[in-house]
C-alpha cells in the first residue's frame, strides 16, 4: 500500500505547533505517523518557562558506537502565524492545509514540520535488517526561539556515535553545505527618570510586511516604520511603543502611542546607530550566500520598566564576529546577546555531501549543492564535529515565515525518494 504521504502532511499542517505553546501536540502526532508504520518512538521532555516541549526520538540500525551513524533531524515548531486574515490562500485559516495545484498551503508546510513526514516516508522503505549503521530520527522542539530541542538533545549525548547529520529546511531539494551564523541581542534604552509630556496625544498604527529576517529587503519593517514617525514629530513623549512577534520575522505591525511618557532624544539616537549598523553590513561579504553579505533585523519592541527594549537579529557571514557588527548600538543603549548559533560550514568533499550528490543523480536531479541565508540547527551539530547539511522540499525565501506559506507536492515526493537513496549510501551500502 503506498505511504499517505499529502494525507499525513494536512495533518501535520493541522495541527498547531507555535514555539511558545509547546510541541506535545505535534510530538503526538508525530509518534503516530511512526506507529503507523511500525517504528518505535520515545520522548524526551522538558518543561521551559511552565511550558512542556519534546523531542522525539526514534532509532533503527545498530546500537551507535563510533562515529558513523546518521542523524535525521527535523524541527517541529513554527513560528507565530500572524494576522489570520493575511492567510488569503486558506480561507484565513493558517493551520487549515490547502491544495492549489502543485503547492500545498499552510503553516509549517514548508517551514519544516512536514519534513519529518519525508524522513518517516523513506524510513518506511527500507528494510531495518539492511542497515548496517545507526540511524536516529530526531523531531526537535523549540528551533524558532533558540534550537533548544536540538541544544538538549546534544547536551544529553544524542548525537554520540553519529558522524552525519541531515536537517530538515526548505532548500529546494539543494544540499546545503554552508550557512550563516545568528545572533539575537536585547537593546534595552536608557531609565529616564523625568517624566516629560509632548505637545499632543494620539494612537499610531504601522503596517509593514512580513518577510524571514535573513531577507529583511523582502519585507517592510514596521518598528523602523515607527522609529522613523519619532524622528519626524517635534516635542515628542511616547507614552508605549509596542511591535513584532518572532524575532526572526520582519514585523509586519507596530504601535506607537504620542504624548506623556518617554523622551523621544533616546529613540532618535538609537535610529541613527541603527542606520550606521545596517549601512555597515554590506561590507561584510561572502559570494557564496545569497544576500552576499550580513543582514541584520529589528524583530520586536516593548515597554519594560519604563523604557523600550528592542529585540534584534543578526546573520553574519562566517568569519564575521556579531560582537564586533553591534558596536554602533553600544553607545546609546545597554546590549545583551540572548544567544549566538554559530555558521554552517562543511567541506565540498566531504562523504556526506558526496552521498547526497549521488543520491541526487541516481534521480536525474543533476548535482544540485549551495548555501542559505538562514541560520538553522545545522550549526551546532556542524560544530558538534558531524558532517552536516541542510536539505528539504519547497522554497524558503519568500516564502517562510510569512501568510501563505507552501510547499510544492512534487518536490516533497521526490523528497522521500531522496532521503531513501541518501540512507542507502549511508547506512546501508557505506557501512556493509
Amino acid at each position: 500500500m503506498p505511504f499517505p504521504l499529502l494525507d499525513w502532511a494536512e495533518r501535520f499542517i493541522a495541527t498547531p505547533s507555535v514555539s511558545r505553546d509547546g510541541n506535545l501536540e505535534i510530538a503526538e502526532r508525530a509518534a503516530e505517523l511512526l506507529e503507523s508504520v511500525g517504528l518505535a518512538h520515545r520522548f524526551d521532555e522538558v518543561e521551559i518557562d511552565g511550558v512542556r516541549h519534546r523531542n522525539l526520538i526514534a532509532d533503527l540500525g545498530p546500537e551507535p558506537g563510533g562515529r558513523d551513524g546518521v542523524l535525521l533531524v527535523t524541527h517541529l515548531d513554527t513560528v507565530p502565524p500572524g494576522e489570520p486574515a493575511a492567510w488569503t490562500a486558506t480561507g484565513g485559516d493558517p493551520f487549515r492545509p490547502t491544495r492549489d495545484g502543485d503547492r500545498l498551503y499552510g503553516l509549517g508546510a514548508a517551514d519544516a514540520k512536514v519534513d519529518l513526514v519525508c524522513k518517516v516516508a523513506a524510513l518506511a522503505q527500507l528494510d531495518p535488517a539492511e542497515l548496517t549503521r545507526p540511524v536516529r530520527l530526531v523531531g526537535t522542539f523549540s528551533e524558532e526561539v533558540g534550537l533548544r530541542g536540538a541544544r538538549r538533545l546534544i547536551e544529553a549525548g544524542g548525537a554520540r556515535g553519529f558522524g552525519y547529520a541531515l536537517i530538515g529546511e526548505p532548500s529546494e531539494l539543494v544540499c546545503v553545505r554552508a550557512h550563516k551564523g545568528y545572533a539575537v541581542f536585547e537593546a534595552s534604552l536608557p531609565v529616564v527618570q523625568e517624566r516629560v509630556r509632548g505637545n499632543w496625544e494620539s494612537i499610531e498604527h504601522f503596517d509593514g510586511e512580513s518577510a524571514h529576517s535573513s531577507t529583511p529587503h523582502l519585507g517592510k519593517n514596521a518598528i523602523e516604520a515607527a522609529l522613523r514617525r519619532v524622528a519626524e514629530i517635534d516635542n515628542a513623549a511616547i507614552a508605549d511603543f509596542s511591535g513584532g512577534e518572532a524575532v526572526n520575522q520582519v514585523p509586519d505591525r507596530c504601535t506607537l502611542a504620542i504624548g506623556s511618557g518617554y523622551p523621544q532624544e533616546p529613540l532618535f539616537e538609537f535610529l541613527c546607530a541603527w542606520r550606521r549598523l545596517r549601512m555597515e553590513l554590506p561590507a561584510q561579504q561572502d559570494p557564496d550566500f545569497d544576500p552576499d553579505h550580513s543582514v541584520a533585523n529589528l524583530g520586536r519592541v516593548e515597554f519594560r520598566e519604563g523604557r523600550p527594549v528592542f529585540t534584534f537579529d543578526l546573520r553574519p557571514v562566517p568569519g564575521v564576529d556579531p560582537l564586533e557588527v553591534v558596536r554602533p548600538l553600544e553607545e546609546c543603549a545597554m546590549l545583551e546577546p540572548l544567544r549566538i548559533n554559530p555558521p554552517l560550514e562543511t567541506a565540498r568533499d566531504a562523504d556526506l555531501i558526496r552521498a547526497v550528490v549521488s543520491a541526487q543523480q541516481s534521480l536525474g536531479l543533476g548535482e544540485r549543492v549551495g548555501t542559505k541565508a538562514t541560520s538553522t540547527e545545522a550549526g551546532i551539530f556542524s560544530a558538534a564535529g558531524l558532517e552536516t547539511v541542510v536539505i528539504g522540499a519547497g522554497v524558503s525565501v519568500g516564502n517562510v515565515h510569512r501568510p501563505n506559506e507552501h510547499t510544492l507536492i512534487s518536490q516533497l515526493e521526490v523528497m522521500c525518494e531522496l532521503y531513501r537513496e541518501t540512507l542507502r549510501r549511508l547506512a546501508c551500502e557505506a557501512g556493509a
